[in-house]
């Protein structure tokens, strides 16, 4: 009953012109390489000056539904993440779209994205203090055992070959450790480089490694310089993934769902995680492991349902005990600071009425981006039909953009371009790309949890795995690591 007083509480002329717009604006940013869902509510907070609590903040939560699920149209499309969220989304997005499966595969991620995102609103809306209360008791031990078993995605993502797959996740923990280290304050690996102090920034990374070299593999391809419209693209342009197919996975959809909502609780990880560790859910437990990679819709679905169910739990740590769970919810936190607002647990007693209208402002939200993606589809799949040549440098234009937008840092766009160029050679010699994101986004936080874990020991190692959360996570680590390296051993016997 709160919930739908929530839903009067919204229903103004205003409120509901300023959620189409923010979410059709977050989806056109997050759709740009680069341009992420934290970019597109950084660009729109100054334009909440003036509004109602009610409507202001609905509308960043507009643009920030819509910024985390924009980035799969590029991610399909074009084999480019428009968000970190949706990495995994690329790795069977593309092979569909060059199959002749574009819209299947659009259909797919945007049914996908809804179902996740409702998830967690509905979670949210009913158990929510309840989920942010057990986060809340997690020890710095726990986070570390967490982390670690994320980062065992590794062993699933490496592709053919498990010693190439730990090889580039190595490439990527050690690449992120150049910077200033966090406890210390000690600079590392600058090389007398001023601008190196805050490390290699994620997005130009992102950039250069998916989209710079994928430019690079289509300018040597002479046969891709035609078209992107991939042989067979139109004859199933007609097919779109329906609700009922979708539902036919619900043993794969409960627990990415629950692993991305999970996820987005603990603050600091988010969608940039949770795709991957769903994708990699999702091939362990298919029957078929070896088509994902090749155009699998299941890789699709488990990384886009659990990186939006990440937006519900990312709300709820944030509106129960006023914590950022990622980036682009530390923008909304001051949003509500703009209003005099204090996010944590006296909000729900005090201004009730206020934190059901921003829940029946999620849940709207995700409706409208549904409308605008699913119903926009002929519209996007006719990107495929643009000649290389034209398309190919307003997609370099973009990328150069989002690199230097970023931080503001010229910097950006030379690292950009580095990454580009290892990516290409990495991927020329049969390296996967997605153990060095996981290694280069979880690494700074693993030495976080560990050096905070030890030094509440004394140095001492055995007193981690008592807590029984950290000792599960890693001996689930163990397990998984060991299954996966015996698998890779037998198989070339059998």
């Amino acid at each position: 009953m709160q919930l739908l007083g929530g839903f009067a509480t919204i229903a103004s002329i205003e409120t509901l012109l300023l959620m189409i717009v923010g979410t059709f604006g977050g989806l056109i940013i997050g759709a740009l390489p680069g341009l992420s869902a934290f970019t597109a509510l950084a660009i729109m907070l100054p334009f909440t000056y003036g509004m109602n609590p009610v409507s202001g903040i609905c509308f960043l939560i507009s643009v920030y539904v819509g910024g985390s699920s924009g980035g799969l149209i590029s991610a399909v499309l074009l084999g480019i993440p428009g968000t970190p969220s949706s990495i995994a989304t690329c790795f069977d997005g593309l092979p569909m779209a060059q199959q002749g499966k574009s819209k299947t595969a659009l259909s797919a991620a945007i049914i996908s994205s809804f179902v996740g995102g409702i998830f967690g609103a509905v979670v949210l809306s009913f158990v929510g203090p309840y989920i942010a209360q057990v986060a809340l008791k997690l020890s710095s031990y726990d986070y570390f055992g967490i982390i670690l078993f994320a980062l065992t995605t590794v062993s699933s993502l490496a592709g053919k070959s498990m010693v190439k797959g730990l090889i580039a996740c190595l490439l990527g923990i050690c690449l992120s450790c150049v910077g200033t280290d966090g406890l210390s304050s000690v600079y590392r690996y600058t090389f007398g480089i001023t601008k190196l102090v805050n490390g290699f920034s994620l997005v130009p990374v992102l950039i250069g490694l998916f989209a710079v070299s994928q430019i690079m593999a289509s300018a040597r391809d002479k046969a891709s310089q035609k078209s992107l419209d991939f042989s067979g693209t139109n004859q199933n342009e007609g097919e779109r993934f329906t609700f009922a197919e979708y539902f036919k996975r619900i043993r794969m959809i409960i627990p990415v769902s629950l692993m991305g909502l999970v996820i987005g609780v603990l603050p600091g990880l988010g969608g940039n995680i949770s795709n991957l560790m769903a994708y990699s859910y999702a091939k362990k437990t298919s029957r078929h492991p070896e088509t994902f990679g090749k155009g699998e819709v299941d890789g699709i679905i488990a990384s886009e349902t659990a990186n939006n169910a990440t937006v519900g739990g990312a709300m709820i740590i944030l509106l129960t005990l006023g914590i950022p769970g990622d980036n682009a919810t530390s923008i909304i936190l001051a949003g509500f600071q703009m209003n005099d607002i204090a996010p944590g647990p006296l909000l729900f007693k005090t201004q009730g009425e206020l934190v059901y209208a921003i829940l029946a402002g999620f849940v709207l939200a995700n409706v409208l981006f549904f409308l605008m993606e699913y119903f926009g589809l002929p519209i996007f799949t006719k990107m495929l039909s643009i000649p290389s040549m034209l398309l190919l440098p307003i997609v370099i234009v973009c990328c150069f953009v989002g690199s230097y937008c970023a931080n503001n840092n010229t910097l950006d766009i030379l690292i950009m371009v580095i990454f580009g160029i290892v990516g290409y050679a990495l991927k020329e010699h049969g390296f996967p790309l997605a153990p060095m994101v996981v290694g280069f986004i979880l690494s700074p936080m693993l030495e976080l949890y560990l050096r905070r874990s030890l030094m509440k020991t004394g140095g001492q190692w055995l007193p981690i795995i008592s807590s029984p959360v950290a000792a599960v996570c890693i001996l689930a680590t163990v397990i998984t690591i060991g299954y996966s390296l015996f698998k890779a051993v037998k198989k070339p016997v059998a």
